[in-house]
Protein backbone atom coordinates (compact mmCIF):
# COMPACT_ATOMS: atom_id res chain seq x y z
CA UNK A 1 0.00 0.00 0.00
CA UNK A 2 1.37 3.47 -0.59
CA UNK A 3 2.62 5.57 1.90
CA UNK A 4 2.42 2.97 4.73
CA UNK A 5 6.02 1.55 6.22
CA UNK A 6 6.80 -1.52 7.19
CA UNK A 7 9.60 -2.33 9.34
CA UNK A 8 11.53 -4.02 6.86
CA UNK A 9 11.28 -0.83 4.74
CA UNK A 10 12.79 1.50 7.33
CA UNK A 11 14.75 4.08 5.86
CA UNK A 12 18.55 4.35 6.77
CA UNK A 13 19.20 5.89 9.71
CA UNK A 14 15.73 4.77 11.18
CA UNK A 15 15.61 2.95 14.66
CA UNK A 16 13.78 -0.42 13.61
CA UNK A 17 10.82 -0.81 16.11
CA UNK A 18 11.13 -3.66 18.43
CA UNK A 19 9.02 -6.63 18.30
CA UNK A 20 7.61 -7.45 21.48
CA UNK A 21 7.45 -10.89 21.71
CA UNK A 22 5.21 -11.28 24.99
CA UNK A 23 3.64 -15.12 23.83
CA UNK A 24 3.08 -17.20 27.35
CA UNK A 25 1.71 -20.89 26.70
CA UNK A 26 1.41 -23.09 29.34
CA UNK A 27 2.89 -20.92 32.00
CA UNK A 28 5.98 -20.49 29.79
CA UNK A 29 7.18 -17.28 28.40
CA UNK A 30 8.27 -19.01 24.63
CA UNK A 31 10.73 -16.07 23.55
CA UNK A 32 12.77 -16.89 26.91
CA UNK A 33 11.90 -19.99 27.95
CA UNK A 34 11.29 -18.92 31.22
CA UNK A 35 8.24 -19.87 33.52
CA UNK A 36 6.17 -17.18 34.43
CA UNK A 37 5.78 -16.71 37.61
CA UNK A 38 6.68 -14.42 40.76
CA UNK A 39 9.66 -13.08 40.31
CA UNK A 40 9.64 -13.50 36.17
CA UNK A 41 10.33 -9.93 35.22
CA UNK A 42 12.99 -9.08 37.78
CA UNK A 43 14.86 -12.58 37.07
CA UNK A 44 14.47 -12.12 33.10
CA UNK A 45 15.73 -8.21 33.61
CA UNK A 46 18.71 -9.75 35.76
CA UNK A 47 19.69 -12.66 33.76
CA UNK A 48 18.68 -12.62 29.61
CA UNK A 49 20.59 -9.78 28.98
CA UNK A 50 23.66 -11.97 29.16
CA UNK A 51 22.60 -15.86 28.08
CA UNK A 52 19.57 -17.47 27.33
CA UNK A 53 16.50 -18.29 29.65
CA UNK A 54 16.66 -21.29 28.11
CA UNK A 55 20.17 -22.17 29.80
CA UNK A 56 18.65 -21.51 32.53
CA UNK A 57 15.54 -23.52 32.38
CA UNK A 58 17.77 -26.84 31.78
CA UNK A 59 19.36 -25.90 35.02
CA UNK A 60 18.64 -27.08 38.60
CA UNK A 61 19.95 -25.96 42.24
CA UNK A 62 18.44 -25.51 45.66
CA UNK A 63 18.43 -21.57 46.38
CA UNK A 64 22.41 -22.19 48.14
CA UNK A 65 23.05 -23.13 44.70
CA UNK A 66 21.69 -20.34 42.85
CA UNK A 67 23.27 -18.21 44.88
CA UNK A 68 26.49 -19.83 44.30
CA UNK A 69 26.33 -19.57 40.50
CA UNK A 70 25.31 -15.90 40.58
CA UNK A 71 28.78 -15.42 42.75
CA UNK A 72 30.46 -17.17 39.83
CA UNK A 73 29.05 -15.12 37.25
CA UNK A 74 30.16 -12.21 39.58
CA UNK A 75 34.03 -13.28 40.03
CA UNK A 76 34.68 -14.59 36.21
CA UNK A 77 31.91 -13.31 33.91
CA UNK A 78 31.35 -9.95 35.13
CA UNK A 79 27.82 -9.97 36.34
CA UNK A 80 26.77 -6.61 37.81
CA UNK A 81 25.66 -6.89 41.83
CA UNK A 82 21.97 -7.67 41.40
CA UNK A 83 21.35 -5.43 45.16
CA UNK A 84 17.74 -5.52 46.26
CA UNK A 85 16.55 -7.37 42.37
CA UNK A 86 19.16 -10.74 44.25
CA UNK A 87 16.16 -11.82 46.90
CA UNK A 88 13.51 -12.03 44.19
CA UNK A 89 15.93 -13.76 41.40
CA UNK A 90 16.63 -16.28 43.59
CA UNK A 91 13.03 -17.11 45.26
CA UNK A 92 12.21 -17.42 41.29
CA UNK A 93 14.63 -19.36 40.58
CA UNK A 94 14.84 -21.99 43.55
CA UNK A 95 11.31 -21.98 43.25
CA UNK A 96 10.70 -22.50 39.41
CA UNK A 97 13.97 -24.27 39.15
CA UNK A 98 14.47 -26.32 42.20
CA UNK A 99 16.53 -29.98 41.69
CA UNK A 100 14.13 -32.77 40.66
CA UNK A 101 14.37 -36.53 41.80
CA UNK A 102 13.48 -37.75 38.34
CA UNK A 103 16.09 -39.23 35.79
CA UNK A 104 16.49 -38.70 32.43
CA UNK A 105 13.56 -40.12 31.71
CA UNK A 106 10.66 -41.80 33.14
CA UNK A 107 10.33 -45.51 33.88
CA UNK A 108 8.58 -47.08 31.57
CA UNK A 109 5.38 -49.28 32.29
CA UNK A 110 6.14 -52.39 30.69
CA UNK A 111 2.72 -53.95 32.14
CA UNK A 112 0.98 -51.15 29.27
CA UNK A 113 3.42 -52.25 26.90
CA UNK A 114 1.82 -54.51 23.88
CA UNK A 115 4.41 -57.37 23.21
CA UNK A 116 4.76 -59.32 20.22
CA UNK A 117 7.18 -62.31 19.40
CA UNK A 118 8.84 -61.58 16.42
CA UNK A 119 8.73 -65.46 14.88
CA UNK A 120 11.31 -67.58 13.54
CA UNK A 121 14.32 -65.31 13.27
CA UNK A 122 17.63 -66.59 12.95
CA UNK A 123 20.66 -65.01 12.64
CA UNK A 124 23.56 -67.31 10.01
CA UNK A 125 26.96 -66.05 9.87
CA UNK A 126 27.52 -66.17 5.95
Amino acid sequence: MAGVRYPQQAAVGDALPEIADERIEGGVHLPTGLRVAEGFETARANCTGCHSGRLIARNRATRDGWQEMIRWMQRTQGLWQLGRNEPASLDYLATNYAPEETGCRANLDVEAIEWYILGNLFLRNP
